[in-house]
């Protein structure tokens, strides 16, 4: 059936997978497609190709295509919530810092990794100031994966202020901005202002049903494929942490939905990869995709 179609790891299952994301989009946004529809959906197919990449370097999973399904379940969701294009392009930086904590593991170039996680989570949040609230899984991650003292959270800051600096140098040489104590105040109120006025509507009934879904796939895989050895245990604490972290903002901000994505591609997936061979679970997995493309 159609889920044999994405059991090798192939180029027409991810060509596939993004042509009809794409539709989905046009299907559900009719005639009212906006600029920022498009370049979200752009960003989204991005973070999905990094999504891809940072499963099948690291062996989280293997020699298969299902992660393309959850791209084609995931659009539908995602173009019928409101989003920020900030939120969803901050987040996409966010996971090539989340890539490089992955990367630890091999011991290599590891001064190089530090920074990079540091520089990639700062840009994202320069983007999206909200993102400030990963640090939990950032120092998380560099724990399980290596260890945490005080060297190496050293060099991840020289990563953060290097991407912090150059925005503000540029804006200090061109004139923008003024250094003096109103400088900085002003941009303490701004910052602080970002991160309370974000909250969630809580009447918001897509939202409400994307994260129960998403957090009771989360909770089948935690209980049946956390795994049976050291390494695959390490990543999927990692994956359950930034989970978690992750969901914490539905209490937080509104256009949370993408903030979601990378845990549920790699559940989503684990799942279809273990019962792809059961005929209710196929039929369930095309019912939703079909729903989920319906502009309800």
């Amino acid at each position: 059936m159609i889920l044999s179609f994405f059991k090798f790891t192939k180029l027409p299952q991810l060509i596939s997978a993004i042509i009809i994301s794409v539709i989905i989009m046009a299907v559900l946004k009719n005639q009212n497609l906006t600029y920022n529809d498009f370049f979200s959906t752009i960003i989204l197919i991005l973070t999905f190709l990094l999504s891809t990449f940072i499963i099948s370097k690291n062996s989280i999973l293997k020699n298969n295509q299902f992660i393309t399904l959850g791209l084609i379940i995931f659009s539908g969701t995602f173009i019928k919530m409101s989003y920020d294009f900030k939120i969803t392009l901050s987040y996409l930086f966010l996971l090539f810092s989340i890539r490089k904590i992955y990367s630890l593991r091999s011991k290599k170039n590891l001064n190089k990794k530090f920074f990079d996680i540091g520089f990639w989570f700062s840009v994202s949040i320069y983007i999206h100031t909200i993102n400030i609230f990963f640090f939990i899984s950032i120092l998380a991650g560099i724990f399980i994966f290596y260890k945490l003292d005080i060297k190496s959270l050293f060099k991840i800051i020289v990563g953060c202020i290097a991407a912090l600096s150059l925005p503000f140098i540029y804006s200090l040489f061109n004139g923008k901005i003024n250094l003096n104590l109103i400088f900085f105040i002003n941009n303490a109120e701004i910052t602080w202002h970002s991160l309370t006025t974000n909250k969630m509507l809580y009447s918001d009934f897509n939202h409400w049903a994307f994260g129960i879904v998403v957090a009771l796939i989360f909770t089948l895989y935690s209980l049946k494929f956390f795994g049976n050895n050291l390494t695959d245990r390490m990543k999927n604490l990692f994956l359950l942490i930034f989970f978690l972290n992750s969901l914490v903002f539905m209490f937080l901000i509104k256009e949370y939905s993408i903030l979601l994505f990378f845990p549920f591609l790699v559940t989503l997936v684990k799942i279809i990869s273990m019962l792809r061979n059961n005929l209710f679970f196929e039929i369930g997995i095309l019912t939703i995709i079909l729903l989920n493309s319906y502009p309800l």
